[in-house]
C-alpha cells in the first residue's frame, strides 16, 4: 500500500487547482490525483467540438501543469473505503491523510418516454463517448435539443454552422431562462433563430418516437420533428457515489455538505466543485450553479487549507458569473438579474445605457454594447449586471462581478478613473459602465425628488 499525504479524486478543472494549490502551500507534502478518464476535457469547450474546433483533442486539459510540480497521478476508480484507505479497481490501496473530493457532475435525465433509444445523447465529460456522438451527428440531417440553457444554446448555434437543421425545445418562457432577464433571453432567441435554430418554448418533449432508434420527437402540444439524433442538455446532478459511501453529509440535490473552506463533516475530507453543496450570497439558500470558474475558486481555497487555514475565504457564497458568445454577439452576467432580485424582495434601481465599445463607432469591428445594472436602493451597493455586446463582453462582465464581490456603490463607480482609447474602448463621454450608473443614480433622484 502506498500512503500520500494528500489524495484528490476528480482531474477537471476543481480536483487540478486543488492540487496545484496544495502544491504551492505544501512544497514538502505528496499529492496524488486520481481520475477515471485517460483524457481530461476542458468542460466549457465540449460545446464547440461539433464544428469549430477541428477535433475532439483540441479540447485537452493538460496535465502538464501537473508533471511541472510533481503531483502523482492515477488513472483509477475508487471502489470502496475503509478509513483512511481507498481501495481501487485496478490498483493497490491508497492511504490519505487528507482527501478532496472533486468528483464533478452527471447529466441529469428526465423522465421522457424513449430517452434509452439509440441516438439520445448527454453531454457528458467523456471523451470516447463524445467521439461517438460526434460521429452519430456527422452523419445527421436533423439533430434536437432539449433544454435551452447554456450548452443547449451553444451546441444548437455550433451544429446550425455543421449544416444542421436544429430544433431547440425549452419547457419553460425563454431560452437561458434562469441566467438573464427576458429581454436578454429575447436577445439570445433572436440571434439563434437569424442562424437557422427552430426555436419551441413553453413546451415540453413528450416522447422520443422511433424503434430502437430514434426517429422524431413529440412535443406535448402533438407536433413532431423529424431527429436523427437527440441532445438532451437539462441541467447536471453532483456526483455523489463516493461521499455516500464516506458517510459524508449530502443535500442529495445540490451536492456533498461543506463548510466555508469547502471542509466536509470529516475534518480530513473536503469537497469542491460540482459535487460541493454551494449557497447563493445574496441570499444564503442552496443554489443550483455549476461553473468552472466558482470551482477552481474553491480548488484554490481548499487546497491552501488542508492543514491548517493559511488564507482566509473572502467571498460569503456564489455570485454566479456567466459569459457567453452566440454568433458575432457575447452575453455577459453576474450576479443578481432583475428577476431574481425582485423573487429575494430586495428594493433596487435599474441602470440602463447603450453605446458602441469604439469611439468612434464607425471604427472597424466596433459593436452596441446594451448594459444593464442592478442597485440596491438603500445601500447603493452594485448587486448585478448583464451585457450584450462584442468580445469585450467577456471582460467587461469579470470586472463587475470585481465590483459585487467588493460591494461596490454607485457613487464609487460614478467616479472610477478609467483608461480609453478610441480602438479598445467605448468613449470616456459615453463609458456604459458608469453611465449606466448614471442613469440608476438619476431614476433614484426623480423618485425621491417626485415623492
Amino acid at each position: 500500500m502506498k500512503a500520500y499525504d494528500i489524495v484528490i479524486i476528480g482531474g477537471g478543472p476543481a480536483g487540478l487547482t486543488t492540487a496545484l494549490s496544495a502544491r504551492n502551500t505544501y512544497p514538502d507534502k505528496s499529492i496524488l490525483l486520481i481520475r477515471k478518464e485517460k483524457i481530461a476535457l476542458i468542460p466549457c469547450g465540449i460545446p464547440y467540438i461539433f464544428h469549430t474546433l477541428e477535433k475532439i483533442e483540441d479540447d485537452i486539459l493538460s496535465d502538464v501543469p501537473l508533471q511541472k510540480n510533481n503531483v502523482d497521478m492515477l488513472i483509477d476508480e475508487v471502489e470502496s473505503v475503509n478509513g483512511k484507505d481507498l481501495n481501487l479497481k485496478n490498483s493497490d490501496k491508497i492511504r490519505f491523510e487528507k482527501l478532496v473530493l472533486a468528483t464533478g457532475s452527471y447529466p441529469f435525465k428526465p423522465p421522457i418516454s424513449g430517452i434509452e433509444k439509440d441516438g439520445v445523447a448527454f453531454i457528458k465529460k467523456d471523451i470516447e463517448y463524445l467521439r461517438n456522438l460526434n460521429k452519430k451527428i456527422e452523419k445527421a440531417k436533423n439533430v434536437s435539443i432539449v433544454g435551452g440553457g447554456y450548452i443547449g444554446v451553444e451546441i444548437a448555434e455550433e451544429l446550425t454552422k455543421a449544416g444542421k437543421n436544429v430544433v431547440l425545445v425549452e419547457k419553460l418562457p425563454s431560452v437561458l431562462p434562469l441566467a438573464m432577464d427576458k429581454e436578454f433571453c429575447d436577445m439570445v432567441q433572436e440571434v439563434i433563430e437569424e442562424n437557422s435554430v427552430k426555436v419551441i418554448l413553453n413546451k415540453a418533449v413528450k416522447e422520443i418516437k422511433g424503434n430502437d432508434k430514434v426517429e422524431s420527437i413529440l412535443i406535448e402540444d402533438g407536433t413532431s420533428y423529424p431527429s436523427d439524433v437527440v441532445i438532451v442538455a437539462v441541467g447536471y446532478r453532483p456526483n455523489l457515489a463516493l461521499a455516500k459511501k464516506l458517510g459524508l453529509k449530502i443535500e442529495e440535490k445540490y451536492g456533498i455538505v461543506v463548510d466555508d473552506y469547502m471542509r466536509t463533516s470529516d475534518k480530513d475530507v473536503y469537497a469542491v466543485g460540482d459535487c460541493a453543496a454551494q449557497r447563493s450570497c445574496f441570499s444564503g439558500d442552496y443554489s443550483e450553479i455549476m461553473l468552472a470558474s466558482s470551482a477552481m475558486a474553491q480548488g484554490r481555497l481548499a487546497g491552501s487549507n488542508l492543514f491548517k487555514i493559511k488564507v482566509m475565504k473572502e467571498t460569503p457564497g456564489i455570485l454566479g458569473t456567466f459569459a457567453t458568445k452566440i454568433g458575432k454577439v457575447s452575453f455577459g452576467v453576474s450576479g443578481l438579474t432583475e428577476a431574481q432580485a425582485k423573487s429575494l424582495g430586495i428594493e433596487y434601481i435599474v441602470g440602463i445605457n447603450e453605446t458602441f465599445d469604439r469611439h468612434p463607432g464607425k471604427l472597424p469591428d466596433a459593436s452596441n454594447i446594451y448594459m444593464k445594472l442592478i442597485y440596491s436602493k438603500l445601500c447603493h451597493t452594485l448587486l448585478g449586471a448583464q451585457v450584450r455586446g462584442g468580445d469585450s463582453v467577456g471582460e467587461l462582465i469579470n470586472m463587475f462581478s470585481v465590483m459585487i464581490q467588493n460591494r461596490m456603490t454607485e457613487m464609487e463607480i460614478d467616479t472610477m478613473q478609467i483608461g480609453t482609447h478610441p480602438m479598445l474602448t467605448p468613449s470616456p463621454i459615453a463609458y456604459p459602465v458608469i453611465n449606466a450608473t448614471v442613469d440608476a443614480i438619476l431614476k433614484e433622484y426623480r423618485m425621491k425628488y417626485n415623492s
